[in-house]
Order: C-alpha cells, then sequence, then structure tokens
C-alpha cells in the first residue's frame, strides 16, 4: 500500500487553481506583517489531501509533507505545482503521524510526528529514497506535537504543543525547546494562557498546528486549525492576530517565504488541501 502511495507521489502533475479571490487586500490587518487577503491560491493534488507541514529552504524552496507517510514535496508556489517528490526509507516508506517541518541554514531537513520524535535527512532527487537519523525530545507523555521552527539565535528547534497532558497546562498554549546536538530532552520555551490568544483572534478556541519564525524580524507566528486563526508575537507580546477566511477549513501548515509573503496549507478534507500566498505588508 505505501509502495503505491509513494509511486502515485511520483507522477507530477500540475496543481488545479482555486477561486482566487477577486481583489487581494494590500491593507494588512492592525499590526500584521501581511495582507488581509491572499492574492494566490491553489488546490493541491489529492496525494497531499492531508498536508501538515511546511518550511523554506535556505535558497527559497517551498517543502511540505503530508501526515502519514515520510514523503517530502517541493511546491512551485509561482505556477501552483508540485516540483519533485522524495522519501524517507531505503527499503520502505516510513510511516507515522507527521505534524511539522523545518529546514536549517546548513540544509538538515527536520520533521516531528505527534509525539516528539525527530526524524534528520539531507534533501533527495527526484523520485529518490534518503536515510535518516530519529532523535527523541522526550515529550511523548508531555503534549502532543502540531508544528515545528528552526530557532536561528539559539540553534534549536521550537515544538509546539497542540494539547498538554498535564492538567495545570490544558488551558495554555506552550511552546518547547530543543537544541540540535545537546543529548538532552526538550525544556519549556514559552507559553500563554489560551484564552488570551483565543479572544485576540475572535476565536473560541487556539490550539496550535503549525507555527513558524519570521527571519526578518524574529516574530513568532502561530497558527491554529481549530477555528481557523493566525496569531503573530514578538517576545511575550501579542502584535496581530485574525480569524482567517472561511477558505481557510483546516490550516495546518504556515511557512514565510522567500520575499516575505506568507504560505498557509489547508488539509483538503472532503475536498482538496489548499495552498494560499499572503503578500507582505510590513518590512
Amino acid at each position: 500500500m505505501i509502495e503505491r502511495i509513494f509511486a502515485a507521489a511520483l507522477a507530477l502533475c500540475a496543481c488545479a487553481p482555486a477561486n482566487t479571490p477577486a481583489q487581494a487586500q494590500s491593507q494588512a490587518p492592525a499590526g500584521s506583517l501581511f495582507a488581509a487577503e491572499a492574492d494566490r491560491q491553489w488546490r493541491l493534488p489529492e496525494r497531499l489531501r492531508e498536508i501538515s507541514g511546511l518550511a523554506r529552504s535556505p535558497d527559497g524552496r517551498l517543502f511540505a509533507h503530508a501526515d502519514e507517510s515520510a514523503v517530502i514535496y517541493e511546491l512551485d508556489t509561482r505556477q501552483g505545482r508540485i516540483v519533485k517528490a522524495f522519501a524517507l526509507g531505503e527499503s520502505a516508506v516510513e510511516t507515522g503521524d507527521f505534524e511539522g517541518l523545518a529546514i536549517t541554514p546548513n540544509g538538515d531537513f527536520w520533521m516531528t510526528t505527534s509525539q516528539g520524535r525527530l526524524y534528520r535527512f539531507r534533501e533527495a532527487a527526484d523520485g529518490a529514497r534518503v536515510s535518516f537519523e530519529r532523535y527523541d525530545t522526550g515529550l511523548r507523555n508531555v503534549c502532543e506535537i502540531e508544528g515545528l521552527a528552526y530557532l536561528a539565535a539559539e540553534e534549536s528547534l521550537i515544538l509546539a504543543c497542540k494539547r498538554n497532558e498535564a492538567r495545570p497546562m490544558r488551558d495554555t498554549v506552550s511552546l518547547h525547546i530543543w537544541r540540535i546536538g545537546a543529548d538532552q530532552p526538550a525544556r519549556p520555551w514559552r507559553q500563554w494562557p489560551e484564552a488570551a490568544l483565543a479572544s485576540a483572534a475572535g476565536v473560541d478556541n487556539f490550539r496550535p498546528s503549525s507555527l513558524d519564525i519570521d527571519p526578518a524580524t524574529g516574530r513568532l507566528l502561530l497558527l491554529s486549525a481549530r477555528a481557523g486563526a493566525l496569531v503573530e508575537i514578538d517576545g511575550d507580546n501579542i502584535s496581530s492576530a485574525r480569524t482567517l477566511g472561511i477558505q481557510h477549513a483546516q490550516a495546518e501548515g504556515v511557512a514565510v517565504l522567500a520575499d516575505g509573503s506568507l504560505a498557509i496549507a489547508d488539509e483538503g478534507g472532503d475536498g482538496l488541501a489548499l495552498l494560499s500566498i499572503y503578500p507582505r505588508s510590513a518590512p
């Protein structure tokens, strides 16, 4: 079954354009780095229906993965198509509950499972399979992970908790930090009351589904699939928050592109997944 999934992934085809917004608004919500409306949108192929993570490479390309099989896709954000696909696992495609992707400046790819197991690997050619290394962040019994980002200032990975296991932490949004190369478990990094983020975004609840760090400003970008919301945070302070449009049925991936614009990917549910690009509105 997995072999057939990967074989299908390698049959590259153009993504179908979604209903293009009639007029993308250049004016951003208060305090936001990004425009209020997307100016480009595409429906993605069936094999990316359960798209989960997005990450930008050091040379500016966008990569994505789906939820259950470790196949990595390069996406063309100007033509709306899949450029190539490669898989983790030399004899069989690795499977798991994959929930986030990050790429370091030296070109290392990192992917996390919902239990905080990390995979490190390198980019491969179209149709190739690549070996990988596995690491344990020690978060399996701490929280359910949904989101991964690279923090250059500390040469570390930031992991976002969708659901905390400890009862006193259930009403908080918490992030953990795991230093690359250190033989130590991840440790708490930042946290906020969930109610504060939800209220700022105008939604009933806020459960992280993805995160990224804007390289120009260091601003933290937190996405919530439930109710569809985006929160931008400087330090510990909320700089901007918004409810996403009705087209964002289940926002699962976020990444800042080379030109400063923002990519958001939504799972397809009963339809096809959606990739949306929001222009930059602030330096």
